[in-house]
């Protein structure tokens, strides 16, 4: 068995050596035991003989630590050495901890560095040990050695835990502010006070520590700004209010960096200043609204100019990496501070050119960093459109992630002028997409048809199209919306949508069940403004839905049910032929379809005639509502994204009629079944 990813990183923080070659002769011969164990088990020939030579050990130390009272700190250690060492092969190991924790109290680092590991390795939140080595791990905090300190905060970063949070975090704030503490005591003090604020967020309130550590943004020291930012940025990320001062020490220490190039060395990266300090820098005055104090705003410009202008493509791949990596973070804070910024107009140009090269990575974040700024910044709106034919070819994209992103982009930038344009290429694109995306760029589609479509005819023509096209990938919500429109918008819209779908079932051989769906729900509703047309009569219009009915699926079955006995109730010439339907299903093998049969053949009673006209009237008009589609785009972004923002759908304006209702979810199978097919109002 090989250590474990967490066990080698464990051991890494107390700079502990984890690597296959013997140990150096000097660490040997001081623990020749622990040498001569491992030598041990790397020469087994096989599993059972390791297992044997292991539980010897096992069973020797047991014994040593129960008869031997007065252990000395040497045999302690190389005891706890190899308990350390079995556990990391995947063994079990149930003893040795009191004497372990007895380590940390040592005086000797070699020793006390014994403990620690033990702790990394061995506890976990909410361990019950955890109370015992507490006030060790305090009083080693509080000492003059840094070593020791240095140990302790390794080990509460290690364990962490809400226990840790509430008992050491004031010590390790006093230890981070500390005027007298040492540089590389305190970047390990930030780090870890970060690791509890995580924990607990009550640690750190801004009205007790906020200027303390602020006051440390002004440290030359490169690895305490970078710690201490980390920091700062971990508590903005929860709550800014009080912080507000963290705005112009991160401006002034861009300008350190960027313009004055105060800086050593050996915090170059291929000669770019510490790119991970930058966007650290950078992410921090995105949690601030603009600056409006003229120093601090002409500050964080140059600063901007100097970035944007001055990153030039390399052949080194690290290099470009790194630069790209602060020149999307100074976009993304271009794009924060809007049309106070000077730069915008260049980034939107940096974009359009990210997106038409060949790097991958750089397309996709380019094509990402435009979608956020169409909805921060609608007023670029026009720029970017200048770049719409380059987004739209990245819809053929090899890469799924660059494909989702584009198809974000595309309906990002759609509005009432571009929408029929927009929608076109989609439709085109939409016979040619995977599968995978083919759902959501559906709803897509359907979304932007609805909300700035000027003509309810064309909205119903994009939709049935939809719906014809892609049957499989459309979600119950889009042809439920539709329903709700035409029910909605009066008769001519009506009658417009009688016509389309009888067109289509008519050309259709096997149309897809959500096609007769809608084709069931818009005849049975509204049938009669089309059955004065030739070849639309009442009876050709059930002749037509019933050749489908055969091979329909149950629920599809009980919709077009309840077309039947509509269209009945309105021309009595198609009575009989309804009647024989019901009398044959009465009987199905469907429990849903079986009832609503038997109960339409209950209504046709004479004694049930006043009932029949309520139950049978046309449906009423929706409540108006947020789109149900819109509901489930947002759903399912939030399903595959979970940290991405979800994006809130404005009402269309741009529309002449009202927004209509969502329908609720369709009836579970072990419910009443609902006689108007799950698309009555609530």
């Amino acid at each position: 068995a090989q250590p474990s990813a967490q066990t080698r990183s464990a051991f890494a923080a107390l700079g502990l050596c984890l690597s296959r070659s013997p140990p150096p002769l000097a660490a040997a011969m001081a623990m020749r035991g622990l040498t001569v164990f491992i030598s041990d088990l790397r020469n087994c020939s096989s599993k059972e003989q390791e297992e044997k030579r292991v539980e010897k050990e096992m069973a020797h130390i047991r014994s040593k630590f129960t008869s031997d009272s007065n252990m000395n700190g040497y045999n302690r250690k190389k005891y706890v050495w190899k308990i350390l060492y079995m556990y990391m092969l995947g063994y079990e190991v149930d003893f040795g901890h009191m004497e372990a924790v007895n380590l940390l109290s040592s005086q000797k680092y070699s020793e006390k560095s014994v403990g620690y590991a033990w702790c990394a390795l061995m506890l976990r939140e909410g361990d019950e040990l955890l109370r015992l080595i507490i006030n060790s791990i305090r009083v080693d905090l509080i000492s003059r050695n840094d070593n020791a300190v240095c140990l302790a905060l390794n080990s509460i970063c290690n364990v962490g835990g809400k226990e840790f949070a509430e008992t050491l975090s004031n010590d390790v704030l006093k230890l981070l502010t500390h005027n007298i503490t040492k540089t590389y005591v305190r970047k390990k003090a930030a780090l870890t006070a970060l690791r509890l604020f995580r924990k607990s967020n009550d640690t750190l309130p801004a009205e007790q520590w906020a200027d303390r550590i602020l006051a440390l943004l002004d440290e030359k020291n490169i690895g305490v700004l970078t710690s201490v930012t980390s920091l700062v940025l971990g508590v903005l990320a929860v709550d800014s209010a009080g912080w507000e001062a963290a705005a112009p020490k991160a401006a002034r220490t861009l300008t350190r960096l960027v313009l004055n190039k105060d800086y050593s060395n050996d915090y170059l990266y291929y000669g770019i200043p510490t790119p991970w300090l930058q966007i650290k820098l950078l992410k921090v005055l995105q949690h601030f609204p603009p600056p409006e104090e003229h120093a601090l705003k002409l500050r964080v410009s140059e600063v901007l100019q100097r970035i944007v202008s001055g990153t030039e493509v390399t052949k080194n791949v690290n290099k470009n990496n790194a630069t790209h990596a602060v020149l999307f973070e100074a976009i993304n804070l271009s794009i924060h501070l809007g049309q106070s910024s000077e730069t915008l107009p260049q980034c939107i140009n940096l974009l359009g050119r990210f997106i038409s090269i060949r790097e991958a990575n750089i397309r996709y974040l380019g094509l990402d960093t435009m979608a956020r700024l169409s909805q921060e910044q609608p007023h670029t709106l026009d720029d970017l459109k200048k770049h719409q034919s380059t987004i739209l070819f990245s819809l053929k994209d090899p890469d799924i992630s660059i494909r989702r992103r584009a198809l974000d982009l595309v309906y990002a930038m759609c509005d009432t002028a571009t929408v029929k344009e927009t929608v076109s290429e989609l439709l085109n694109y939409l016979d040619n997409a995977d599968d995978h995306i083919k759902e959501e760029l559906v709803l897509k589609i359907a979304i932007l048809s609805e909300r700035f479509a000027s003509d309810n005819s064309w909205y119903v023509d994009v939709v049935l199209q939809l719906v014809r096209s892609a049957g499989d990938q459309v979600a119950d919500e889009v042809w439920y919306r539709i329903v709700q429109i035409v029910t909605n918008q009066g008769e001519d819209l009506q009658r417009y949508a009688a016509q389309g779908v009888w067109t289509i079932l008519n050309a259709e051989v096997l149309p897809h069940k959500n096609l007769v769906k809608v084709a069931g729900y818009v005849l049975g509703e509204f049938g009669h403004t089309i059955a004065e047309s030739p070849g639309s009569s009442p009876s050709e219009q059930i002749t037509l839905l019933h050749k489908h009915f055969r091979n329909a699926d149950p629920d599809v079955r009980a919709l077009l049910l309840n077309t039947y006995v509509k269209i009945a109730h309105t021309y009595a010439e198609v009575a009989q032929m309804v009647s024989e339907v019901m009398q044959q299903h009465s009987a199905a093998m469907d429990q849903e379809v079986q009832q609503r049969a038997a109960e339409y053949i209950s209504l046709s009673a004479p004694s049930l005639a006043s009932i029949k006209g309520t139950v049978l009237e046309m449906m009423p008009h929706f409540t108006e509502r947020e789109s149900i589609v819109s509901k489930a785009l947002a759903s399912k972004s939030k399903g595959d994204d979970p940290e991405a923002p979800t994006r809130r759908v404005e009402p269309r304006a741009e529309a002449a009629h009202a927004e209509a209702a969502p329908p609720p979810p369709p009836p579970s199978r072990q419910e009443t079944p609902d006689l108007l097919g799950g698309l009555a109002d609530e």
